[in-house]
């Protein structure tokens, strides 16, 4: 099927089907909202999607990546076009548990690309954005990129919600030599808590450091050294307590 967007009208059906989904979490997807005249439109870019799964954020981003290398700018800020794919792939990304359809939040699915906050959680063009960003080397934001579509963990909210900060290599790469687990392909379990050394106090310290150091003339392995020693357990070579991580 050739990609569309959403018109307003579209749009805010979307948003009262996923509304609708608290009383009748069993209810159909309203795919006829994807080609009807009134609820969506033809964009500029002929561009071919296909319904399939994802199995991570980093398998999203990469696909997204693909589709919209012939696209200059356009699509890349059009929220009705980030609203019709994640209504296209709806019922293939949405998590079913007994049967019963278990959306989330309605900033996963309704693309709102003015606020860096709910975009970071949108299920599509969070990773997206992301990946766009490190896409010289995406293995860079892997603590950002890894684990389930609908699952992204603690950091995203405190790191890509701040686009001064996601964009930031040592940032982006210094959480994922603290926070990802390269052995198993995904984050450290247990990164919600807010002891020492977690993703919260990381957050904090950017906040700090930010004062007095411009962040994105660091290194990753200069930030490393003007973390406080909270951090050292999660990232100095300790083979008893951490498995490798990315280099």
């Amino acid at each position: 099927m050739l990609a569309r967007r959403l018109t307003q009208s579209g749009i805010n059906q979307f948003d009262a089907f996923l509304a609708s989904l608290k009383d009748h979490p069993s209810a159909d997807a309203p795919l006829d909202l994807l080609t009807e005249s009134g609820t969506s439109e033809p964009i500029d870019v002929e561009i071919e999607a296909e319904v399939r799964r994802f199995r991570s954020r980093l398998e999203i981003a990469e696909h997204l990546s693909r589709m919209l290398r012939m696209d200059t700018s356009t699509l890349r800020t059009d929220a009705g076009f980030w609203c019709w794919l994640s209504l296209y792939w709806f019922e293939t990304l949405c998590p079913v548990v007994r049967d019963q359809l278990k959306p989330g939040d309605r900033y996963r699915w309704l693309a709102d690309l003015e606020n860096p906050r709910k975009t970071c959680r949108h299920i599509l063009a969070g990773p997206f954005q992301i990946y766009r960003a490190h896409r010289d080397d995406p293995r860079r934001a892997m603590s950002l990129l890894c684990g389930l579509p609908t699952q992204p963990c603690p950091l995203v909210p405190l790191i890509a919600s701040r686009p001064s900060l996601v964009t930031c290599n040592a940032v982006v790469g210094v959480a994922t030599r603290l926070y990802y687990d390269a052995a198993n392909g995904r984050n450290r379990p247990g990164l919600s808590a807010k002891s020492p050394g977690s993703p919260r106090r990381f957050a904090d310290v950017l906040s700090q450091l930010d004062l007095t150091w411009d962040l994105h003339s660091l290194s990753i392995e200069q930030l490393l050294t003007l973390l406080p020693s909270e951090f050292d357990a999660f990232h100095r070579t300790n083979p008893k307590r951490q498995r490798p991580l990315i280099e």
